[in-house]
């Protein structure tokens, strides 16, 4: 699918509806995270971390799908024909090089945030090639915790009540 360019001077995009359905879905603190380090960062992490943003639906955290990868999210995945590994996509800070965690401005860790399970994202390295990556499962997602904690119990008025 191609991008129309809509004639406007700023060179915005018109996206066919297949794109659009294909474009990472971000919640707003996790965008607004991503800037913070597109500021930090230089050269192309800053390049990907940009057009991330710019390709990015924003929803917020009460309406993100729980099969969505976001910030904190326990994640199944495969890179090429490799392995299945499972890692929590992480802020850099947070990122330890144990094989628990992947960091969300490294390549894998940038492809994976906003994409649904089932999804497969092909990813541009710096220097050079590139990775196909899937995203088979979305184990924990803290987004969805927190709704999953925020349901009522049922009313319960004590022994008496029955």
């Amino acid at each position: 699918m191609s991008a129309m360019n809509n004639g406007a001077s700023d060179g915005a995009r018109l996206y066919s509806l297949a794109e659009r359905r294909q474009a990472p879905v971000l919640t707003s603190t996790d965008f607004a995270r991503l800037e913070i380090f597109a500021f930090d960062e230089t050269g192309p992490t800053r390049k990907a971390l940009i057009a991330k943003l710019a390709e990015g639906r924003i929803v917020s955290g009460d309406r993100i799908p729980a099969t969505v990868a976001t910030i904190g999210s326990v994640l199944r995945y495969r890179v090429g024909n490799g392995i299945v590994e499972r890692r929590t996509l992480t802020l850099p800070a947070n990122a330890k090089p144990n094989g628990q965690f992947v960091s969300v401005v490294a390549p894998v860790g940038l492809a994976l945030l906003g994409r649904k399970a089932g999804e497969t994202a092909v990813v541009d390295l710096p220097g050079g090639g590139r990775l196909s990556i899937e995203l088979i499962e979305v184990e924990f997602q803290p987004e969805a915790e927190v709704r999953r904690r925020s349901i009522p119990s049922p009313r319960d008025d004590g022994p008496g009540a029955a």
